[in-house]
């Protein structure tokens, strides 16, 4: 099987590596230069394709990389029919054909260092995440001390024992920056509790 497909890979590549290059040639290209425009066409369509099929590839590389490689194999496409309907009716090609093959390079670079960006920074973390997912509202976060400096500490009034365990969870999470959805998240509270809690921790901290 795998031999079967290298022999249809290397067949189809050649064939449009020779269109692509005839295509270049015609736009203008000079021929010691003409061979880079089916490279860049055809290896970034592989490219692009091996990073959208990858399992590895964090969810917006791999959108990038679904979108660039369908629109190089238009590319491909459209420039191998193009390049074969000129010659079989003698066409000299029109201006606008160097103009699109002009912008070709440039974009397959612009799209190729994106990606390269995306794959090179990989998924954020899941705290991330959730964190960007949360909505400020006014009035219901909790202004936190730095990194730097020490986490903040609440000591709930006696008697409270049935508290101590959630507004220590929560302080730790305000002291982390968390929001109101994701402590309501992590302590299993609603988001109205959560509101409570956070309203209960900003006044023992001003007072």
């Amino acid at each position: 099987m795998w031999a079967g497909l290298a022999v249809v890979l290397a067949a189809a590549a050649v064939l449009s590596f020779h269109a692509l290059r005839d295509l270049a040639v015609a736009a203008g290209i000079p021929a010691r230069l003409a061979w880079l425009l089916p490279i860049a066409v055809d290896a970034g369509a592989a490219v692009s394709c091996a990073t959208w099929l990858s399992r590895r590839a964090p969810a917006d590389a791999a959108r990038v990389a679904r979108g660039m490689t369908w629109a190089l194999l238009a590319c491909t496409v459209a420039g191998n029919a193009a390049v074969q309907g000129m010659h079989a009716a003698a066409v000299v090609p029109p201006w606008w054909v160097a103009v699109v093959v002009g912008a070709i390079p440039p974009a397959v670079v612009g799209g190729t260092v994106h990606l390269a960006v995306l794959v090179g920074r990989g998924s954020p973390r899941p705290v991330d995440v959730a964190a960007a997912e949360e909505t400020a509202e006014p009035g219901a976060t909790l202004d936190v001390a730095p990194a730097t400096a020490r986490p903040l500490a609440v000591v709930p009034p006696a008697g409270e024992q049935a508290g101590d365990d959630v507004d220590g969870r929560a302080a730790a999470l305000v002291a982390e920056g968390a929001g109101r959805r994701r402590i309501a998240r992590e302590l299993e509270i609603t988001e109205h509790e959560a509101r409570q809690l956070l309203a209960r921790l900003r006044d023992r901290v001003a007072s």
